[in-house]
């Protein structure tokens, strides 16, 4: 009797299977029963074939969750309002002769039963792109659900290695230190490098803000410094198309006015700026996705593919609220499928071991209350947004509720809001909290640290935030 969950989506039973591995693996447990915490990181009882195998695997493991001993009279016991015979279990330690080759038979059975999957996924999924459904989300989230069924605890590494790999980047880092500079990837603002120490693998830094707020002008800048110190960029834009962004960039790079840029009126020499600005920002390692509806799954196939032709190295995702959810809505509010993206770019940042930079928007709260700082509990339309990130940024521009001067507080006391931003960084999992202001253009298409010094006098500098 075969499986129906493996053979239905198929017409004929050509899955592939061992019977006879299955029945060794069994028969080794039964022998030797200290191999079963072992096998249970490799095995789920899915990846027998025939049922009745699944079943004393089952109970094998149930008998081990309970701490019971493993040992064919328990076996038989546990397994016989399944009606499998005693004689059928007493006869599987005959199939083997020493338990010593079960971790590599396992192994052979998590294959065998990844490849099944397959199959029944490919099935599956001709059957749907046969029906015209966009079957496209779908496959992108079944094929992850593959490929983490076939993660197992035998790739578990020992702490001696993974400290060997932390020393190492300690001493990375350290160099770095002494050479005087940012031992992450930079984020072109040095005074925001002495908060965050730059930007790391695995990150997801949330950057939020009220609209016109600049929150694409700084993923700009952010991805454009990144680039300029070697690191490739895949820059998903979900608002504004790849053109707009490069003009933006364009406008920054060559100092030339924004309105004459827009409106065509651009004389000689404003044209050999530009031209100089093209050259600089065309052999950088950054490129533009600006797909207008798109998933999170397939940003991330997207950012998998180009990871593998090693353009890849950062990522930044403008902005979380226009990602496309699930196709299903029926029992997914709002709330949940914001949680849910925000997980995914977690995972993300993981999975590829670079920084995600996540643009979000901010609720109106922050517009009622008096005091405009923003606050974490201003993430708009999900708390996991703040439980999933490793780094919270608030963008705010005090100039946009008042043009007075105020008072920034710390070492930059008093100040004139015009051309001044500030960026907060509420929360940093690998470091203090704080701010900085920033020193913008009109158009936000240039960006700099308020206090134009070095890196190296920024690094010297103890003066509180």
């Amino acid at each position: 009797m075969k499986r129906d969950r493996d053979t239905k989506p198929l017409a004929n039973d050509t899955l592939p299977h061992d019977e006879r591995l299955e029945a060794a693996v069994l028969g080794a447990l039964l022998v030797e029963a200290n191999y079963v915490p072992d096998v249970r990181g490799i095995l789920t009882a899915d990846a027998f074939y025939n049922p009745d195998n699944a079943a004393i695997y089952e109970a094998i493991c149930r008998l081990d969750n309970e701490g019971r001993t493993v040992d064919m009279l328990s076996v038989v016991r546990a397994v016989k309002d399944a009606n499998i015979s005693a004689a059928y279990v007493a006869d599987l330690p005959q199939s083997i002769g020493t338990g010593v080759e079960v971790l590599n038979h396992a192994r052979c059975l998590a294959d065998l039963h990844t490849r099944r999957m397959l199959i029944v996924y490919a099935a599956q999924l001709a059957a749907k792109a046969q029906a015209g459904n966009d079957a496209t989300d779908w496959a992108l989230s079944e094929l992850d659900a593959i490929t983490g069924k076939a993660v197992c605890v035998d790739a578990a590494r020992h702490i001696g290695d993974v400290l060997r790999e932390t020393l190492q980047d300690l001493e990375r880092r350290q160099q770095a230190y002494q050479r005087g500079e940012c031992v992450g990837i930079p984020t072109g603002l040095p005074f925001l490098d002495r908060i965050t120490g730059g930007w790391r693998g695995g990150q997801l830094v949330v950057l939020a803000a009220r609209p016109a707020m600049g929150k694409t002008a700084i993923a700009l800048h952010f991805a454009t410094s990144a680039a300029m110190a070697g690191v490739p960029v895949c820059f998903f834009s979900l608002e504004m198309p790849n053109a707009q962004l490069a003009g933006r960039m364009l406008v920054g790079a060559s100092d030339v006015d924004a309105n004459a840029f827009r409106r065509g009126s651009i004389n000689v020499t404003d044209w050999k700026k530009i031209e100089r600005g093209a050259e600089d920002l065309g052999g950088l390692p950054l490129h533009f996705l600006d797909t207008p509806s798109i998933s999170m799954p397939r940003i991330r196939a997207q950012a998998r593919a180009m990871q593998r032709r090693g353009r890849c190295g950062m990522v930044v995702i403008d902005y979380l609220q226009l990602i496309e959810g699930s196709d299903d809505r029926r029992n997914t509010n709002r709330e949940r499928e914001v949680a849910q993206m925000s997980r995914a770019a977690k995972m993300l940042a993981k999975e590829l071991s670079v920084p995600v930079v996540l643009l979000a928007q901010l609720s109106r709260k922050v517009e009622e209350r008096a005091d405009k700082t923003p606050m974490l509990s201003d993430l708009r339309e999900s708390g996991a947004i703040e439980q999933d990130a490793d780094m919270v940024i608030f963008i705010d521009r005090p100039a946009v509720y008042s043009p007075e001067c105020f008072n920034a507080g710390g070492r930059y006391g008093t100040v004139d809001p015009k051309g001044v931003g500030r960026l907060t960084i509420a929360k940093n999992r690998e470091g203090g909290t704080g701010f900085i202001l920033f020193r913008h253009n009109e158009s936000l298409t240039r960006i700099e640290d308020y206090e134009r010094r070095s890196a190296e006098t920024a690094q010297s500098d103890n003066a509180p935030y």
